[in-house]
């Protein structure tokens, strides 16, 4: 009679304990709090035409190395949202990339960027780097047979513009976005689903871009002149 009041004790507690814990059908999510400044938008004449050089890729790991293509198409759109520059279309700064034996290397210094914005008719070119991805991976432990797992990305950037009229760097910032979700487990039973590795890591990667651009761009002035 105990062992069968000792069972049912059993079974009614681990069945309390994934109740609970599946009382959260959605992963828990973490992210870079986001607090950008506001950006009045520049006139169309008071806009900087700017080249948008591919950004290097300074990582450890060479698997995320191919982010840096969907890394360039973000910055440009987030660019063209702030209403002060006129962008220069990828396809011709390829060309040149191509032309001078760059688009391998990726290696890209001030004076031959200040070169290339000069042959595109830019004003500005920014060149930056996208300097770090780390994967988020840990499990920590919430009691007896109760675990907490949390996966994510944390990535880093940094940037700088170039005024090629006055042969001067204007602004430079760096910026981290991080995106992580945690999942709770118990005696084998899961609640919540953490998203994909792509999905996280392309919400990180979109909070950084928002907050370089947004910090690079902050720190111009209107063009003057015709």
């Amino acid at each position: 009679m105990k062992f069968q009041r000792n069972i049912f004790l059993c079974i009614f507690f681990i069945g309390f304990m994934v109740a609970c814990l599946s009382s959260c059908s959605t992963a828990t999510t973490e992210s870079t709090k986001v607090s950008l400044k506001p950006l009045p938008q520049f006139t169309p004449a008071e806009r900087y035409i700017i080249a948008v050089i591919p950004f290097e890729y300074k990582g450890e790991q060479e698997q995320y190395k191919t982010l840096s293509n969907k890394l360039d198409d973000l910055i440009v759109g987030e660019i063209l949202q702030t209403g002060r520059f006129r962008v220069v279309e990828r396809s011709r700064i390829d060309a040149i990339l191509k032309e001078m034996v760059l688009s391998q290397t990726g290696i890209i210094d001030e004076n031959t960027a200040g070169k290339i914005g000069k042959q595109l008719g830019a004003e500005m070119v920014l060149v930056g780097s996208l300097t770090a991805v780390n994967p988020i991976k840990k499990r920590d432990s919430m009691g007896s047979s109760v675990w907490r797992e949390t996966r994510g990305f944390e990535i880093s950037l940094q940037g700088r513009l170039t005024n090629i009229v006055r042969g001067e760097i204007v602004a430079a910032t760096k910026a981290t976005g991080m995106e992580a979700q945690q999942e709770k487990m118990a005696f084998g039973a899961k609640t919540g689903l953490i998203a994909p590795e792509e999905t996280l890591l392309n919400k990180a990667m979109e909070t950084a871009v928002k907050i370089l651009v947004n910090n690079l761009s902050g720190q111009i002035e209107p063009r003057s002149g015709p």
